[in-house]
């Protein structure tokens, strides 16, 4: 298959204007729809319909005008036809953008008069337009080297009807600028990462890049020049940006602490392009982006999972959480909370948290009943009895002897300031 590297052949869009003295190509009036007014390629050499890099060519081909650009509107056009009125089609040109509408210096602000054109075949699918290049008018050479001469009635610039392979052949060339830095590590160490996807000498009117992952978004595209090719062609710019795939942090209580393994995420995943006609069978199955393939990011689960032998959970209504996220956690890691451990023998020890709001006097009492009592009567006694599990460790007949901690933290136990039998506290939290 062979490379397409071309430039656009085009014309005025919905009205009818004189074109520029100084210009000797061709300009239409191209109502929308309507067939009888199709833009004309009067080309006849060898290889018609597809050339335009040459400058006695593009004197037969049609040429859009600048007018259109500030218009902020929509143009639909038939695809170009020959002197005979055969339409021309994939692979074929559509039209040239003059050098005020499209150098290389100059080159995004045509972006936006790009993707206001769309070409619509008569059984109303449509092609993609593929802006290309070549330095037919030699401007981009006289910028290097001055006693170059420019012509200023050729065109650097035309659009090509795509579809098919041709067109998916166009986007298998995307490529990252910085494919290295997307890995965990970085990704951790920068709060995500910005790139730059490109694709050289080529522009889809419309194009927008998408991808199925929920990590990565992108921004709209840029055309600028080459620096590869020394000020000479252009290249499409799409920056985008992944986020942190690291989920929200999680606790696991009652569990050993070590954590193992990681987990996998996958970014760029399914990138595709939209762009204008993509609701065409042969536009719409050959959008895939091509050169780039989806990267995964191997997060280690101890970055997002905590795991406590402490406590085998926490009290919280209506009854107890073993595994705490989000605003749960975050009051747990206030060291609000009364939490449990069951020992598994004659034994369950219950934790009060050193910022758990306890509203009795008694509370403040270093140990003994009465500081129990002030935990009963200021609050700790009704999040005990909303609880089955709790109850349920008390009347199974293993539990024995209940152990009281003051001061806990989400990391440490505090100290224990009282201990009853587990049928005295039954009675309590029935009573």
């Amino acid at each position: 298959m062979k490379k397409l590297t071309k430039v656009i052949a085009a014309v005025s869009a919905a009205a009818m204007l004189a074109v520029p003295a100084n210009m000797s190509a061709f300009a239409y009036y191209a109502p929308f729809y309507s067939q009888s007014n199709q833009l004309e390629n009067r080309d006849t050499s060898p290889g018609r319909g597809e050339r335009w890099e040459d400058a006695d060519i593009q004197q037969d081909m049609p040429v859009l005008l600048d007018w259109a650009m500030s218009t902020g509107e929509t143009y639909t056009y038939y695809p170009t036809v020959d002197k005979q009125g055969r339409a021309f089609g994939n692979c074929n040109m559509f039209a040239l953008l003059p050098l005020s509408i499209a150098t290389s210096a100059t080159i995004n602000n045509a972006r936006q008069y790009v993707d206001s054109l769309n070409v619509r075949k008569s059984d109303g699918s449509y092609y993609a337009l593929s802006l290309e290049y070549s330095d037919v008018s030699r401007t981009d050479s006289h910028r290097r080297r001055p006693s170059i001469q420019v012509n200023p009635n050729a065109c650097d610039y035309g659009l090509r009807m795509l579809e098919g392979p041709y067109l998916q052949d166009i986007l298998n060339h995307f490529y990252i600028d910085t494919p290295e830095n997307i890995n965990y590590d970085y990704i951790k160490s920068h709060n995500g990462y910005t790139g730059n996807i490109y694709l050289d000498d080529h522009y889809i009117a419309g194009m927008r890049l998408s991808s199925s992952d929920p990590y990565t978004t992108f921004d709209e595209p840029v055309l600028e020049e080459n620096p590869k090719t020394y000020g000479k062609g252009f290249r499409t710019r799409i920056t985008f940006h992944i986020s942190d795939p690291t989920p929200a942090q999680v606790w696991n209580l009652g569990v050993p602490s070590y954590v193992p393994g990681s987990t996998n995420f996958d970014v760029l995943k399914d990138l595709k392009i939209t762009c204008n006609g993509d609701t065409s069978y042969y536009v719409k199955n050959y959008i895939g982006v091509g050169g780039i393939s989806k990267k995964t990011i191997t997060v280690p689960n101890k970055a997002f999972t905590y795991n406590t032998p402490n406590y085998t959970g926490i009290v919280l209504s209506p009854d107890v959480r073993q595994t705490l996220t989000g605003s749960e956690l975050a009051t747990f890691k206030s060291n609000n909370f009364i939490g449990y451990r069951d020992n598994r023998n004659t034994t369950l020890n219950i934790y009060v948290g050193k910022n758990m709001p306890i509203n009795d006097s008694r509370w403040s009492t270093k140990t003994g009943a009465e500081k129990f009592a002030g935990f009963l009567n200021g609050g700790g006694k009704a999040e005990l009895k909303n609880s089955a599990t709790i109850k349920n460790l008390l009347r199974n007949g293993n539990v024995k002897t209940v152990y009281f901690f003051d001061n806990a933290t989400a990391y440490t136990l505090g100290a224990e300031f009282y201990h009853c039998s587990a049928n005295e506290l039954l009675n309590i939290l029935n009573g």
